[in-house]
């Protein structure tokens, strides 16, 4: 039996005071579902953070691609709200294409820079022949410490400690 766990009540008339957003998708229907219930106030923040893993495909109502994040986050910002990105996409059957992965350098946010947006591959061997997988991000900041994995040219050893760390929590 799987349990979920909902989310506390929000009093809709103090929406109207947030400026500051963070969303934590664990997967690509609740990234759909937070987005269509938050965009309203989109317009209203001066920070969004999200952080996002899922498995997604290459076409289909779920998707999550480079214009996806552009059109229903990026775009319904203040013009001088900043934001912080963490995604870390499986993109199922996409690995010879990488139709997902080149959305991405396709969007006007990975462009600009502040803040400055990273895209960067997994070698993830024993998960090559079926997903394609690829993180998007912007480098932290308020003197967040970063791994020295992260700037690799192999994410391999920095995807297996996040695995390994969220094993012990």
């Amino acid at each position: 039996m799987n349990h979920f766990r909902l989310p506390a009540t929000i009093n809709a008339h103090l929406l109207r005071y947030l400026s500051r957003l963070r969303i934590h998708c664990l997967n690509n229907i609740s990234f759909h579902r937070t987005i269509a219930l938050l965009s309203s106030v989109f317009g209203q923040l001066c920070h969004l953070s999200l952080k996002l893993e899922a498995v997604t495909l290459i076409s289909g109502s779920s998707i999550i691609s480079g214009d996806i994040i552009q059109h229903l986050c990026i775009d319904r910002l203040k013009p001088m709200a900043t934001y912080s990105l963490n995604l870390l996409l499986y993109v199922k059957h996409d690995f010879e294409e990488k139709i997902i992965f080149n959305s991405f350098f396709q969007v006007a946010f990975t462009q600009r820079q502040k803040p400055r947006v990273f895209i960067q591959e997994c070698n993830n061997s024993h998960m090559r022949s079926k997903y394609h997988c690829f993180m998007v991000y912007t480098v932290p900041f308020n003197d967040t410490i970063l791994l020295s994995d992260m700037f690799s040219t192999d994410l391999e050893k920095y995807i297996e400690n996040i695995y390994l760390y969220k094993r012990l929590i």
